[in-house]
């Protein structure tokens, strides 16, 4: 609910409010927000005149927005350049609207249900320059049932020359406090979102940003300032270059900005041009669980959409590491067999199948079935069907080979800069997004090779960044911009094409796991690395800001393909189950005791699966000190839950790991389970109060028998999976 008293504004969710506020100078400010507060009082610009009265004037407001010719020190967030070489401008306020939400297509961004009363209301605050006649507008949206609030930024060029944008952040967020850490979710390929905490007191300004054309692997745009008593955490609703900024200032503030990357930016707005940014999202919590409560909440409902919203996801038996490039139809079709009969539901076939694809120096844009290696993409997909299991297919659309027929009829397609050799990287190049031809041809051929297919699932993956940035005709500041919305308008076709598919983002493992993504496909591949070890950091710090239904995590082979650390396949298996759950190993190798334990933890998974994918998630124990941890899920009438917990470390004579549960009701008696994981370890129960197991430290026995003797290796992880189901009186 959004209402207005005078030069007061008051955005309510259900658990949070925002006040935002407008001075007599035209200015807007923050003036409150945080945990909701019932009372809308005419007082309000009484509390912050008395406020001000204690400050410098010039220095004492939280601003909505900051430019270049004001009295703050600070580097201004909005930086234009005018025709007469000036780059000063001064916004006051014009006038203040209730609006529809924007729509900045090609551009995706959150959406409320049409059949929902009140369930989305935008307010639009206007600004002017009255020198330039730039008008700056700012659209803050609040949902009924979600407390994220999405903000959108526009420029309007209502002078008669052209303008150029250099920075025009989505979201400038301040506070009137301090004392906050920033925190960021960085790493790299293979380690993606470690979660960072940096205090800000005495560093200046922090920043957290992509100049590589994608989100990354290095530096996600989920950010959150955190202190004992309050989190404020921020998104960016994009795929592409990205920075979040944070800073605490001398006179007692702190801002936060997020929003596209200034690197190479210079948008040229003509007169009656309209420049609209990505849209941002923010929420309030108590802390980092609250946090994540509020962003799962919210991606479940507002960002992912169709079909698959909300829906159980299969589970997937995928080829790429039982096979790499070196396959025909009778092994795929072996793997096949051995998996339906285990239980799996969806094949998907991974790199390999097109062009004259045995190794990734070829073929990438021919995207039309290798038949010699096939047998027949049509018939392989059928044989597929016919032994029980759903097909699914892998492609990389945005990326061409030099060795393809794509290259020797359209070399222009490539992203090359004339009289430059370009950088090569995974021996390939990527295709020049913002041509309309290349989006022509992807639609084209992606949407032949899924109805020729009849896939129901297409793994969507973009395995480098892009390093030599040039289009034709493409200004070079817009160019990262230009791409993005060529790639997005590709991406909306083909989805709005095969509303039924169910589409995985994929950047080389997590190198584009956003909001943006998750706008066109529901689930991301968290992560190339598979190794339980990682994945328990990898899943944790990545569950704060996505909810676990959009983790696609994969039970792999042992060693493990990327580390080498080996680790039983219950080991495996009890971390990969937090999150859209499959397998990516050679089925056709186990044993016989090996396949009677995956037909049981596929049993065991499809009992649980909808609290493991969309119940409540928490954390638990400590993730950044290498103590007990894991993960607990809940169910939304807190009946039933599922825990894994995790043991780094495994000292000589320790045998007393324990960690206090999270979710639960005090209210109810549940029987608790420490599932079976070896044929020499028997299944023990107990019962307990929901608030004995809130409050106390529950033993985790078992740890230390995870593993057969000849399975333990000088590195183990030390996982037991615990279910609770609330006692029948």
């Amino acid at each position: 609910m959004i209402r207005r008293k005078n030069n007061v504004f008051k955005l309510d969710t259900p658990k949070t409010s925002l006040i935002l506020y407008i001075t007599d100078e035209g200015e807007a400010e923050y003036l409150y927000y945080g945990k909701r507060l019932k009372e809308f009082l005419n007082d309000y610009e009484k509390f912050v005149h008395a406020q001000r009265e204690t400050k410098p004037s010039g220095l004492d407001g939280t601003r909505l927005y900051s430019s270049f010719g004001e009295i703050d020190p600070r580097r201004p967030a909005i930086a234009c350049s005018f025709a007469d070489n000036s780059f000063t401008a001064r916004f006051r306020f014009k006038k203040a609207s209730f609006t529809q939400k924007p729509d900045l297509a090609p551009l995706p961004s959150s959406y409320g249900e049409k059949t929902e009363r009140f369930s989305t209301q935008t307010l639009c605050l206007e600004f002017l320059d009255e020198g330039t006649k730039l008008k700056l507008s700012l659209y803050y949206t609040v949902f009924a049932d979600s407390d994220v609030i999405a903000v959108t930024t526009a420029l309007y060029n209502g002078g008669k020359k052209e303008v150029r944008v250099k920075s025009l952040p989505s979201l400038q967020f301040e506070l009137c406090d301090t004392g906050y850490s920033f925190v960021t979710f960085r790493g790299g390929w293979g380690d993606e979102r470690n979660k960072k905490t940096t205090p800000l007191a005495g560093v200046g300004s922090i920043s957290n940003e992509s100049v590589s054309g994608l989100t990354s692997h290095a530096s996600n745009p989920f950010v959150m300032l955190e202190k004992e008593g309050g989190v404020y955490a921020f998104n960016l609703v994009y795929s592409g270059n990205h920075k979040e900024t944070a800073e605490e200032d001398i006179f007692g503030r702190t801002r936060v900005t997020i929003g596209l990357n200034d690197y190479m930016l210079e948008k040229r707005l003509a007169p009656a041009e309209t420049f609209f940014t990505p849209e941002a999202v923010m929420t309030y919590a108590q802390n980092g669980d609250g946090i994540s409560e509020n962003m799962h909440a919210f991606v479940s409902n507002h960002i992912v959409r169709g079909k698959w919203k909300n829906k159980e996801r299969p589970i997937v038996i995928n080829n790429w590491e039982a096979t790499y490039f070196n396959f025909n139809q009778d092994k795929i079709f072996a793997i096949a067999e051995t998996a339906s009969s285990l239980g799996v539901e969806m094949f998907v076939l991974d790199d390999g199948w097109f062009g004259k694809r045995d190794a990734d120096n070829s073929s990438l844009g021919d995207w039309f079935d290798y038949e010699e290696k096939t047998g027949g993409i049509s018939a392989l997909a059928e044989g597929i069907r016919q032994k029980g299991l759903k097909f699914g297919i892998w492609v990389e659309p945005e990326m061409i080979s030099e060795n393809s027929e794509l290259y020797k009829k359209h070399p222009e397609f490539a992203m090359k800069i004339p009289g430059k050799t370009p950088l090569r990287m995974r021996n390939q190049l990527v295709l020049n997004m913002a041509d309309p031809k290349v989006q022509k041809y992807l639609i084209r051929v992606i949407s032949a090779v899924i109805a020729d297919t009849k896939a129901s699932y297409v793994k969507w993956d973009y395995n480098r960044r892009i390093t030599d940035c040039y289009g034709a005709g493409v200004f070079s500041g817009e160019y990262f911009l230009e791409y993005m919305k060529g790639f997005y308008t590709v991406l909306q076709k083909i989805t709005e094409k095969f509303p039924n598919v169910l589409f995985e983002g994929c950047a080389g493992g997590g190198g584009r796991f956003d909001l943006g993504m998750l706008c066109f496909t529901p689930q991301i591949w968290t992560s190339d690395n598979t190794d339980a070890r990682m994945r328990i950091k990898i899943q944790s710090s990545t569950s704060y800001g996505y909810p676990q239904s959009t983790m696609s995590c994969h039970v792999s082979a042992s060693p493990n393909h990327q580390t080498l650390h080996a680790s039983p396949i219950e080991t495996r298996f009890n971390v990969a189950a937090f999150g859209v759950f499959g397998y990516e190993t050679d089925m056709t190798k186990f044993t016989d005791e090996e396949k009677e334990t995956v037909k049981k933890q596929i049993e065991f998974y499809k009992k649980w699966r909808k609290i493991l994918q969309y119940g409540d998630m928490y954390r638990l124990g400590d993730y950044e000190k290498n103590k007990e941890r894991g993960f607990i899920c809940v169910s939304k009438d807190k009946s039933k839950a599922i825990a894994v917990v995790c043991a780094d470390k495994q000292g000589v004579g320790i045998y007393n790991h324990a960690l206090k549960m999270k979710g639960l009701s005090e209210d109810f008696v549940y029987q608790v389970n420490y599932r079976s994981q070896t044929d020499y370890a028997e299944e023990e129960s107990f019962t307990a109060g929901g608030d004995a197991l809130l409050c106390m430290d529950l033993p985790l026995n078992g740890l230390t028998t995870t593993c057969k003797a000849e399975e333990i290796t000088a590195n183990p992880v030390y996982t037991r999976i615990l279910t609770f189901e609330k006692r029948k009186k």
